[in-house]
């Protein structure tokens, strides 16, 4: 015979199965919405075509658990071949509004460099690395709802990551 606490512990895993059960067995509609959201391509179209000499890069965010406490960082630059010296080059991220539709994308201008230090290198070899452009404005609200637009100067590439918040902290006053 089950004790009363051995048959508490088997009744949240089995109803939860029993709704599982439920939401996958249910049936999708046979005519389309009224109001279709918009595909990922026609709000592309909304979008400007890159200027000659620059090229339209966009990033799909995949959906994240409290988007609030997320950011994402752009992280613009080309790979090449460079020495023992640490290397970037400059430029500024520009976010610009799409007129007509709120929306936001970002364009890197002023393009300078690379800049390196200029330290002796002991072995005076090249390796290919990620040079990345150092901006302000590279660090963005996460919104997984629309795509992140980004023209670039030909020649460059986009990488990205996530950066997570951690809880708040409190600062005593002395």
């Amino acid at each position: 015979m089950l004790h009363s606490t051995q048959l508490h512990t088997w009744i949240k895993p089995l109803g939860i199965l029993l709704a599982l059960f439920c939401l996958s067995s249910t049936h999708a509609q046979d005519t389309a919405p009224e109001n279709p959201e918009p595909t990922a391509t026609s709000i592309l179209d909304a979008y400007p075509l890159p200027q000659s000499g620059y090229k339209r890069h966009v990033i799909h965010l995949p959906i994240g658990n409290y988007e609030n406490d997320l950011k994402i960082e752009l992280l613009a630059g080309k790979v090449q071949e460079v020495d023992c010296n640490p290397s970037h080059f400059v430029g500024t991220i520009e976010e610009k509004i799409l007129e007509g539709w709120g929306y936001n994308y970002y364009e890197l201008s002023n393009l300078k460099g690379p800049i390196s230090t200029k330290m002796a290198c002991p072995d005076e070899q090249l390796n290919l690395k990620f040079v990345p452009v150092q901006s302000n404005g590279s660090l963005l609200q996460y919104n997984s709802n629309l795509p992140v637009v980004v023209y670039l100067p030909d020649g460059l590439e986009l990488r990205w990551r996530t950066w997570v918040a951690t809880p708040y902290n409190t600062a005593f006053s002395e």
